[in-house]
């Protein structure tokens, strides 16, 4: 299963999916806002949230379980 798992997602991988345009004209604000609704970046940031959590969670436990 260790092996079958990266054979599958790099089997399905696709190309990135970003939007056109530049970005550097871009104030702070429309900056933030660009940052906050696109699609794309919210998914990045929910893979970012995922991956903070589980390793919250590991830590929580290897950490409980050092204490007993």
């Amino acid at each position: 299963m260790r092996r079958l798992l990266p054979a599958l997602m790099a089997l399905t991988a696709t190309p990135a999916l970003a939007h056109e345009g530049h970005h550097e004209t871009l104030t702070l604000a429309e900056q933030a806002r660009h940052l906050l609704t696109e699609p794309d970046h919210i998914l990045a940031f929910a893979g970012l949230v995922v991956l903070a959590v589980a390793g919250a969670w590991q830590w929580r436990r290897a950490r409980a379980k050092a204490r007993k």
